[in-house]
């Protein structure tokens, strides 16, 4: 009904359907008098949800009734004008994308009495500056507050456990987070593209930084210059510091068994990393695009370096890759155009990547005895690759 603009739904109402007023895009004031438990939606084989007031692109307020207890999928979905809105301390439940696309909301009030946050609840909210979420909420499902653009604070509290996947993704206004250490569980890529986030603490006993593909969990954080990583963490997933430009400087702690590919990619302020000895492989653009990093530590605990995984590291003079190392991969030092020595303690390697050092102008130096093991191998640079008495140095 289009151009229905106001209706008021009189006490003797006991029942309603879902999706009663889905659509009606010049309704501006809506009056609920009667007694209503939910604003439910509605779900058929052919369409998956339409929402209590999805699509009423004009309505700018409503009271909510002090009878309602849930707040339905989709029920204020894409309602545009919609400004603010109060929640009653009877509503326990609201669900997934509730809120989403409401683009004018700036400020919404949420009662001790709600338990979760659903998927995509708060989504497209880009007027929305701040929230606070109560105690009584456990869980803040995925993509919640995706793209909400104006956000610049958010109070995670203590009894949340869990994070959903890109629960806070685009929220390109929010400047510092605090997870409690109540949280055990968080979703891939979380804070992908947080481009205004400095300052992030992490208090809970999380395990890894997990990434959806190749969205990694702090990518496109352009702002943050530092992070630490707790202990309780042994994996960081794929790409999850990836264009980092600020980040300076990162400690990796001894609990962390692998770094996921791309992770460090285009992180073009970090000069220096130390890698702990608990891990045991550098995956593919592990530190592509690097260009400020000046030195850096393999230890001994790794067995192979992936592709690219120096890849553009413009500013790096020299590397000692460890006994450990047998396997280099494509392109892993290509286009680092200081590099001017590589020191490789193998005696040989089970592959030799192709234009490993394309673009650089370093000297290789192996194992006394092993040269022509390596000229083979890489016959490419067969001129530049030197004998070296390892033992005489140590």
């Amino acid at each position: 009904c289009s151009s229905l603009t106001s209706i008021s739904i009189p006490e003797s109402v006991t029942s309603i359907g879902g999706g009663v007023f889905y659509g009606c895009s010049a309704l501006t004031k809506v009056e609920i008098l009667c007694r209503i438990r939910s604003f439910p939606y509605y779900r058929s084989s052919s369409v998956t949800y339409d929402g209590f007031f999805e699509g009423c692109s004009s309505l700018t307020s409503i009271s909510i009734p002090e009878s309602v207890t849930s707040i339905e999928t989709e029920a204020f979905y894409n309602c545009r004008s919609l400004t603010s809105i109060s929640i009653p301390k009877s509503v326990t439940s609201i669900g997934g994308s509730a809120f989403s696309g409401c683009s004018s909301l700036t400020s919404i009030n949420i009662p001790e009495s709600v338990t979760s946050i659903g998927n995509y609840t708060f989504s497209g909210c880009r007027s929305l500056t701040s929230i606070n979420i109560p105690e009584s909420v456990t869980t803040i499902g995925k993509n919640s507050f995706y793209g909400c653009s104006s956000l610049t604070s958010i109070n995670i509290p203590e009894s949340v456990t869990t994070i959903g996947e890109y629960s806070f993704y685009g929220c390109s206004s929010l400047t510092s987070i605090s997870i409690p250490e109540s949280v055990t569980s968080v979703g891939g890529a979380i804070f992908y593209n947080c481009s205004g986030l400095t300052k992030v603490e992490i208090l809970g006993s999380i395990e890894s930084f997990p990434s959806i593909g190749y969205d990694g969990f702090f990518e496109g954080c352009s702002s943050l210059t530092s992070i630490s990583i707790p202990k309780s963490v042994t994996s960081i997933g794929s790409s999850a510091f990836c264009d980092c430009s600020s980040l300076t400087s990162i400690s990796i702690p001894e609990s962390v068994t692998s770094i996921g590919n791309y992770t460090f990619s285009g992180c073009s302020s970090l000069t220096s990393i130390i890698i702990p000895e608990s891990v045991t492989k550098i995956e593919d653009g592990a530190f592509e695009g690097c260009s400020s990093l000046t030195s850096i530590n393999i230890p001994e605990s790794v067995t192979s370096i992936g592709e690219q995984a120096f890849y553009g590291c413009s500013s790096l003079a020299s590397i000692n890759i460890p006994e450990s190392v047998t396997s280099i991969g494509d392109y892993a030092f290509e286009r680092c155009s200081s590099l001017t020595s590589t020191y490789i303690k193998a005696t040989s390697l089970s592959t030799y990547g192709s234009n490993v050092f394309y673009g650089c102008p370093t000297k290789i130096y192996v194992p006394l005895g092993s040269e022509d093991t390596y000229k083979a191998g890489w016959s490419y640079y067969a001129s530049r690759i030197v004998g070296y008495d390892y033992s005489a140095a140590e």
